[in-house]
């Protein structure tokens, strides 16, 4: 009897255990600054058990899904774990150049301040046929061609819809 508990024992301790629960994805919930501190250290915000470990829940696959990371999109589908109306506006500080040339494809830095990956530019309150690039959380490029003399106006906009101040950029005729 003792030989087959020895064995016993043996193979429990050689086979792995998986462990569903991954406390440093908590990690990244807890260090979101739109998470809701009554969420915080909750495994129930990613899994169907409260005490963690098993199925996930809807949240849980998505930010899966979404490579583990917490993007203002995410954050849209599920308000009851993010605080989305203290998201921070965008800012813009400056664009450079501030000055460009009608119909020539030109690259555009809007530096600031709260940009999102999933941030729209808007130029003249239209973000159609804007290339724009999410660098990081203070810089976008956007790549455009002006058809038109003039000033135009350019904004950010975060996924809640808050709009950044506005910039103008001037368009010159080509020489």
């Amino acid at each position: 009897m003792k030989n087959k508990t020895f064995i016993f024992l043996l193979v429990l301790f050689l086979i792995p255990l998986k462990a569903n629960a991954l406390p440093q994805y908590l990690e990244i919930f807890n260090n979101d600054k739109f998470a809701r501190p009554e969420m915080k250290n909750m495994c129930s915000v990613c899994h169907q058990n409260p005490a963690g470990g098993g199925p996930v829940n809807s949240f849980g696959k998505a930010f899966d899904a979404n490579g583990h990371k917490i993007t203002n999109d995410l954050r849209q589908k599920f308000p009851e774990l993010f605080n989305l109306m203290q998201s921070l506006a965008p800012k813009i500080v400056r664009v450079k150049p501030m000055t460009v040339t009608i119909g020539q494809e030109v690259k555009i830095m809007i530096v600031g301040n709260n940009f999102a990956n999933d941030s729209t530019v808007k130029i003249d309150g239209s973000s159609e046929n804007i290339q724009a690039t999410f660098v990081n959380p203070k810089d976008i490029d956007v790549t455009i061609i002006f058809s038109n003399i003039g000033v135009h106006t350019v904004q950010v906009v975060n996924v809640t819809g808050q709009t950044s101040n506005t910039f103008k950029v001037k368009v010159k005729p080509a020489k």
